[in-house]
């Protein structure tokens, strides 16, 4: 991080002042009280609802009446729900009429999966003409070996291409033609100089010519992906604030303006550093070549001088965003959901948030994050003005914002932080 940015953000680290706006739950589902959910995706009346652990398939959800979503079927075995595989990122393609499930590997220890593997990391493309009986047309598996061991984690859809982050070892971009099945390209950007690949995650600007590229320990960086066969690198030094932290988790970019939403996850001991928890920065990026933090928001769990007094397995961590022109909503593990007001980037405040009361059980608890019965993880959708947000453990919310800047969720048919879907 650049010295002189230190006092800007310790001055825009968030106000601490009461929420002034509030999110109102129009209907929830359990969904069957499994647990261990995963990533949202969204096909007209129809929600599917991916599984962070083995054994449990994608729930289909009927969305028609928003009040009362209801689980309406599953996606299972023999595609899915498969031993030591995870559902853990779903996009919709509507002109497709297709279904993108990232597939990947998932931890005994971390996840609570079975040992082994039944499949390799895949993207799985389901014909979904009838939305409520999804039908397997392709496959994608992602390619490894002992000298370059690369695992998929996150991916990005824009049009009719994924954009997939791969880290490890030799390419850590990949873009896969959701048409085709194939690759349409495969790029190393250089970020591994740190002794790793952690290519975390990948967005893409509307033109689809930029990709901000979230790498936790090399930072921020801007590529050329305008020829997504040959992209090439804009910034000329990555963005970097770790230590202290992570460095990002992922960036989205607020509508209309040169403004990144980036946040900042850190797991609890021991399978991360534990608190102080990550953020959510500004990122000005009118320069790509050199974008620049311009403000920071945290919840007050951040204060280190709480830290002593969270149960283990506790994480007050920003995780995924979607961004309309001036407002952020922000899914936060044990923080809920929040919506935080960018429209003075240098000073991103709180508007409100929602910590929902916990069921009372379900069938599996995170193991690595059982501390705190919520867990707000998915990217939240926004479709005809509601807002759809999965609890990896008490399942999925329907919302309805109301304060400041509500009307920007009129203006959106839909939008969520990891497509370019519908975004105006």
């Amino acid at each position: 991080m650049r010295p002189w940015l230190l006092p800007l953000l310790v001055g825009a680290c968030g106000d601490n002042l009461a929420p002034s706006g509030s999110f109102e739950i129009v209907g929830h589902s359990d969904l069957g009280a499994r647990g261990m959910n995963s990533a949202l995706a969204i096909a007209g009346d129809t929600a599917y609802v991916g599984s962070r652990i083995d054994g449990k398939g994608i729930a289909i959800v009927d969305i028609h009446d928003p009040a009362n979503p209801t689980v309406v079927g599953e996606i299972g075995a023999p595609d899915e729900g498969l031993t030591g595989m995870s559902s853990r990122e779903l996009r919709v393609v509507p002109d497709l009429h297709l279904l993108v499930v990232m597939n990947l590997a998932c931890s005994p220890d971390l996840h609570g999966c079975q040992s082994g593997q039944a499949e390799r990391e895949n993207l799985k493309l389901f014909d979904i003409s009838n939305p409520r009986a999804p039908v397997l047309a392709a496959t994608y598996s992602f390619t490894t070996s002992f000298r370059s061991a690369r695992d998929p984690h996150e991916f990005y859809v824009w049009n009719h291409l994924a954009f997939v982050s791969v880290p490890g070892a030799g390419s850590q971009l990949e873009v896969v033609n959701l048409e085709t099945a194939a690759q349409v390209g495969s790029w190393d950007p250089g970020l591994g100089a740190s002794g790793n690949g952690i290519l975390h995650s990948v967005s893409i600007s509307p033109d689809g010519k930029t990709a901000y590229l979230s790498h936790q320990t090399a930072g921020l960086w801007l590529a050329d992906v305008s020829d997504p066969a040959m992209p090439h690198m804009i910034t000329t030094q990555g963005l970097d604030w770790a230590p202290p932290g992570m460095g990002p988790h992922s960036a989205v970019k607020a509508p209309g303006r040169d403004l990144l939403v980036v946040t900042e996850e850190i797991y609890p001991m021991p399978y991360g550093a534990g608190c102080p928890w990550g953020h959510l920065r500004t990122v000005d990026i009118r320069d790509p070549m050199a974008p620049v933090v311009v403000g920071e928001f945290a919840l007050p769990e951040q204060d280190p001088a709480r830290c002593a007094s969270y149960p283990a397995l506790t994480a007050f961590t920003a995780h995924n965003a979607t961004v309309t022109h001036d407002l952020a909503l922000v899914t936060w593990y044990a923080g809920g959901l929040q919506a935080i007001d960018v429209s003075d980037p240098t000073a991103p405040a709180q508007l409100a948030e929602l910590r929902p009361d916990p069921i009372a059980s379900v069938a599996k608890e995170d193991p690595g994050l059982s501390g705190n019965h919520v867990e707000m993880w998915s990217y939240p959708v926004v479709d005809s003005g509601l807002i759809y947000v999965v609890d990896v453990r008490n399942g999925l919310y329907v919302l309805r914002y109301h304060g400041r800047w509500a009307e920007q969720f009129s203006q959106l048919a839909f939008a969520e932080g990891n497509s370019n879907r519908d975004v105006r």
